[in-house]
């Protein structure tokens, strides 16, 4: 069984399927590995976002942790004005007070933020603070001289504002205005009092405050001690602080919400400036595109289990390592799109070359076998004595030297083609005068032009004959004439044209306009002309208008290929004017003008 032959846009067609998937075959798991690379990065980076968060709140709790521990440890004493001493006389110094009875900006990791202030309740009727000794400000002026009226002012808003948020919640019931100093105190100086503590409770007023207390026994006489501390400064501002010093590198958001209490949430944002610092700003309400990413969720230690902590950001940046991962992905694609491309193109080539041998192979076939065949069908007539009349003798003569002439154009065309091919094969340039041109092509030509009843015209300008020479080499110039002119010819003859006035080719000399070194060679013929589509391929090597199988004109299809080579070699240039009617070929070539 024999092969079923396809044409050349079948190939071409079959080529592409072969490039698509050979593509795809690249870049699907190229596309892959891509898209589970990112998602590792993603994953990475959420990993590290996730332990950044959870030392964050680790960090938060052990810092609250140590607060209340420090004030779990800190003896009952020191909420009195003054401390137990053993020398009555010495109650006034400041080496006997408590160091509660100081006003100082707190430290962010020791002190509490937030602080109203410290309290102790006996018998939920007598409040006394370590701020002042007395609770009028008469007696703490008569019997105190440690404090101005204006400190002792400031200092009795802060008992104010105590005795009013215990009072709401239930810590005082009537409240003493004793101006005495306490007896208690004093009576315990140079004793050894015994003291007897629970642990820290905590309660939130409606007021977005916390109160911290705990019972106390001293010497068998019960009371109520602790601390009073603005809720967003006690908790919120410290909490800002560890989520500062997380380091992301993106925007991140931050609730903390109260599960006993809906209406109560709390919303902050990690944010990075222009500059690069981070800063944690307190926002109003959820940002929406900082919740596609669940960070982490955690808890507070007790007494603040009832809050959690949910850390949310919206997309996860990929690292810096990532941009040479992007540049070398980027890379990659264009490697491979540009050797898909390249492999398309160079399959293209080939398909084309294979299409130029075949129609080359044919046509010198066809080229070769014709004129051979009558050749030899002439010539053995001849030979035998067939032929016996003077004049048909004479005929088959001269059609067996047109014939064998123009085998040898064909024949010289092909070795010229091959030739050029050679790099060490080059041009002979010289300087050769306008009338020696005029010579060359009329010898060249002239017998091909009457034979088939065409005219040859010359068009010169006046001054341009004596003065211009042109920089060629003979032969090949030789050989750009015969094949424009014998291209005329033969289309013309194909077209069947009968009109006898554009049975003409005109050749023209010219100079330059744009320098006077160019010389301008035209050859003009009136034929059927040529297509936009084939005025962009017309030089192509092998390059014949319609098919091998069905064309009409003779020829190889590389008459005008070796024109354009052969212009190139004397460092010339070619293009080709379409007309109404027929087709020009203007030729540039270096020269010179000489004098008269």
């Amino acid at each position: 069984m024999f092969k079923k032959l396809i044409n050349t846009q079948q190939r071409i067609n079959r080529f592409r399927v072969i490039v698509l998937v050979f593509f795809l075959c690249l870049i699907l798991p190229l596309t892959l590995v891509i898209y589970y690379g990112f998602q590792k990065f993603e994953n990475e980076t959420l990993f590290q976002y996730r332990w950044k968060s959870t030392s964050a709140v680790s960090q938060f709790n052990k810092t609250l942790a140590k607060r209340l521990l420090n004030e779990q440890v800190r003896s009952p004493l020191e909420y009195n004005y003054f401390q137990n001493t053993l020398d009555k006389q010495q109650l006034n110094s400041w080496q006997n007070r408590s160091p509660l009875s100081r006003i100082r900006e707190p430290h962010y990791l020791t002190d509490l933020f937030g602080l109203v202030g410290y309290f102790n309740i006996t018998d939920q009727t007598t409040l006394s603070s370590p701020l002042l000794p007395y609770n009028t400000k008469d007696s703490n002026t008569a019997n105190s001289s440690a404090f101005s009226e204006t400190e002792i002012d400031k200092r009795l808003v802060i008992i104010a504002q105590l005795q009013d948020v215990l009072s709401d919640n239930g810590f005082l019931n009537n409240v003493g205005n004793s101006s005495a100093l306490n007896t208690e105190k004093i009576s315990l100086i140079g004793k050894k009092p015994t003291i007897q503590t629970s642990r820290f409770k905590m309660l939130e007023t409606k007021h977005q405050q916390l109160i911290f207390y705990r019972d106390v026994s001293i010497n068998q006489q019960s009371s109520v001690q602790g601390f009073v501390v603005n809720k967003k400064e006690f908790l919120f501002d410290l909490l800002n602080l560890y989520v500062r010093r997380a380091g992301y590198d993106n925007n991140v958001q931050l609730q903390l919400v109260d599960k006993n209490n809906a209406q109560f949430t709390y919303f902050s944002q990690y944010s990075i400036d222009n500059q690069g610092k981070a800063y944690v700003s307190v926002i109003n309400e959820l940002n929406q595109a900082l919740i596609s990413k669940d960070i982490y969720n955690g808890e507070l230690i007790s007494p603040f289990e009832d809050l959690s902590l949910h850390f949310t950001t919206g997309d996860l940046p990929l690292g810096p390592a990532t941009h040479f991962v992007v540049l070398f992905i980027l890379v990659m694609i264009f490697v491979i799109i540009a050797g898909c491309f390249g492999f398309y193109w160079l399959g293209l080539k080939q398909i084309a070359l294979a299409e130029q041998r075949m129609n080359f192979v044919s046509s010198v076939s066809h080229e070769l076998k014709t004129p051979l065949t009558s050749i030899l069908m002439y010539s053995e007539m001849l030979k035998t004595g067939m032929v016996k009349d003077k004049s048909s003798q004479s005929d088959y003569y001269h059609f067996i030297y047109d014939e064998s002439e123009r085998l040898s154009r064909l024949i010289n065309n092909v070795l010229q083609l091959s030739n050029l091919s050679q790099e060490q094969n080059s041009a002979k340039l010289e300087y050769v005068s306008v009338e020696v041109l005029q010579d060359i092509i009329r010898s060249k030509v002239s017998t091909l032009v009457e034979k088939n009843s065409f005219t040859l015209v010359f068009k010169l300008e006046n001054a341009i004959l004596p003065s211009c020479q042109a920089l060629i080499d003979l032969d090949a110039f030789s050989q750009i004439v015969i094949n424009l002119v014998d291209n005329s010819v033969k289309f013309y003859q194909a077209a069947n044209i009968s009109d006898e006035k554009r049975q003409r080719i005109e050749i023209s000399f010219s100079q330059d306009k744009a320098s006077s070194n160019k010389l301008i060679f035209n050859i003009r013929d009136f034929g059927p002309g040529i297509s936009k589509s084939q005025h962009d391929k017309i030089f192509d090597l092998f390059y014949r208008c319609g098919n091998e199988l069905t064309r009409t004109t003779s020829g190889t299809g590389i008459g005008l290929a070796l024109v354009h080579q052969l212009v190139g070699a004397q460092q010339g240039q070619i293009q080709v004017n379409r007309h109404t009617e027929g087709v020009a070929f203007e030729i540039t070539f270096n020269g010179k003008t000489v004098g008269f």
